[in-house]
């Protein structure tokens, strides 16, 4: 062997190429944008979850002071309770049974992404009391 002649030698040593890199690279970014996702949507759901809860609350203590503290046969009133809104209707009940009178109490609170109420709570109680 010659002074001139070169040899080339494989080593063994092995690494990752630019384009394998940025293969990896693409891979993780798309992960942490579908781990980011279902994040939010978690949060999402978890506010959603805590203001209907939080509507539950405000609409059965209107309906439990509807029921024995708002007379009369017809009647509606709304208002807010912190920062959910709520509303309430009495009137006749017009079901199948005729004795004795009823009144329908409804109670709606909170609003929904669509304005719908959150909650919607309905009882009856005796005309009258």
């Amino acid at each position: 062997m010659g002074r001139g002649h070169h040899q080339r030698r494989d080593n063994g040593e092995a690494g990752f190429t630019l384009p394998e890199a940025l293969v990896a690279s693409a891979i993780v970014a798309a992960m942490l944008g579908v781990t980011l996702g279902v994040v939010q949507n978690n949060a999402r759901a978890a506010r959603t979850n805590e203001e209907r809860r939080a509507a539950l609350l405000v609409a059965q203590s209107q309906l439990a002071v509807a029921e024995v503290a708002v007379p009369g046969r017809f009647a509606a009133r709304e208002g807010k309770s912190g920062t959910i809104g709520w509303a309430l209707r009495i009137e006749p009940y017009r079901g199948q049974l005729a004795s004795p009178a009823l009144d329908r109490i409804t109670v709606t609170a909170g609003e929904g992404p669509s304005g719908e109420p959150l909650v919607e709570l309905t009882t009856l109680r005796v005309a009258g009391t």
